[in-house]
């Protein structure tokens, strides 16, 4: 089985963006430093290939209360189709 594809940083900070938490503020929920998130949505690599799921799932849970149908269900495309499901 080949090596899975690097999460999409860009997708994490699009869900962050619909919300009015800047990235000190979702550090803090995610219990991560604020050059941790920059380097997750602007993804560095190492810190991006390196994200955990535990991570996604709670920056998602942080961000669904503010994100529109459409942001939710690329979101939900995305993570279908990175787990292979």
């Amino acid at each position: 089985m080949g090596r899975r594809q690097k999460f999409d940083g860009k997708l994490l900070k699009a869900l962050r963006k619909t919300t009015p938490y800047s990235q000190l503020q979702m550090s803090e929920f995610l219990g991560v430093s604020r050059e941790t998130i920059s380097a997750i949505e602007n993804e560095k690599q190492g810190t991006i290939e390196n994200i955990s799921m535990d991570t996604i799932r709670r920056w998602h849970e942080v961000c669904e209360q503010y994100v529109d149908a459409e942001t939710e269900f690329s979101f939900r495309v995305f993570i279908t189709k990175y787990f292979g499901f």
